[in-house]
């Protein structure tokens, strides 16, 4: 399959179910499902009450993204999270938001993934000169593929006072910067998130996959992940629970869960076609045909475990 595999003329096509990285002003979470709601915190925080198409995911969620030295710091972090996501907003009402829209914006692949909701505050006044408008927010609008910049009236000292209206106009600005994300566009090796799509989906089609498999066949294929870079999303992908890993033997696989995501079209080299569904039929009758127990023992506790 790899061997007739025409990278160059595979297409990534986009998820109906789209995750939104949701940076922004600090959100207080309930401790015990009784306990009275929290006093709102930020627009984001606002915005996170609200129930939406779709799913709005805040960076804090992942608590271990430290452990094991998987990522060394929160900027590696957070650019490999957005690289999983379809749109990245940072809502600048924070010092920390300021600071990831600063990182993000340095990134070709994640500034054409951004959306930015400002408060009028800071177009206002002296505040028109500042640095967020004639830095970070000037440089975007020159350099950015199409101008996403929100622009909506809330005080971010009085969080607790954003009127519902912005509230609602600022999940529809989201909601239409999701809309014109194209449905498909051309694999390449360069960009970040199509390196993840390509091992989740690598994962799907051979049924079950060890690491040190996926970063064989990625590189195969042209991609250039090392060791750690594959572990950093192999991570992600578990904790977005698209996959899941299965010990068995003394071998960890992975499985690709039912979750919706982004997938590859395939594209032949040669005369006979890529379907992906044979694919895994031919992968199935094969680690049967070749004996391997353990793999196969792996796809049954795997199903037996989404079963229950």
């Amino acid at each position: 399959m790899l061997a007739n595999l025409n990278v160059s003329s595979c297409r990534v096509e986009h998820t109906d179910s789209p995750v939104v990285l949701l940076c922004g002003g600090p959100v207080k979470i309930k401790e015990r499902p009784g306990d009275p709601d929290p006093e709102v915190k930020s627009l984001r925080h606002a915005i996170t009450k609200i129930p939406t198409e779709f799913e709005l995911y805040r960076p804090e969620e992942i608590t271990t993204w430290h452990e094991d030295a998987t990522f060394k710091n929160l900027v590696d972090f957070e650019t490999e999270l957005a690289a999983i996501c379809s749109l990245v907003v940072v809502i600048l009402e924070s010092p920390g938001s300021i600071a990831e829209l600063g990182a993000f914006s340095q990134l070709n692949e994640l500034r054409d993934k951004l959306l930015v909701i400002e408060s009028a505050e800071f177009t206002e006044g002296e505040n028109k000169s500042s640095f967020i408008n004639f830095g970070i927010l000037r440089y975007l609008k020159e350099t950015k593929s199409r101008g996403d910049i929100k622009i909506f009236p809330w005080d971010i000292k009085k969080p607790h006072e954003i009127d519902e209206n912005t509230i609602a106009d600022a999940i529809d600005s989201i909601g239409e910067s999701l809309a014109e994300i194209n449905r498909t566009e051309v694999l390449k090796i360069e960009k970040e998130s199509h390196a993840t799509t390509l091992v989740c989906d690598l994962i799907r089609i051979f049924v079950a996959l060890k690491k040190i498999e996926i970063l064989k066949y990625v590189s195969i294929l042209g991609f250039e992940l090392n060791k750690e870079q594959v572990h950093r999303k192999l991570f992600l992908l578990e904790r977005f629970k698209l996959i899941k890993s299965v010990e068995y033997g003394g071998a960890t696989y992975y499985c690709r869960t039912k979750e919706q995501y982004n997938k590859l079209r395939l594209s032949s080299a040669g005369e006979k076609r890529l379907e992906d569904v044979q694919i895994s039929l031919d992968c199935m009758a094969y680690y049967g045909v070749s004996k391997d127990r353990h793999r196969l023992g792996a796809i049954k506790r795997f199903k037996d475990e989404c079963s229950q």
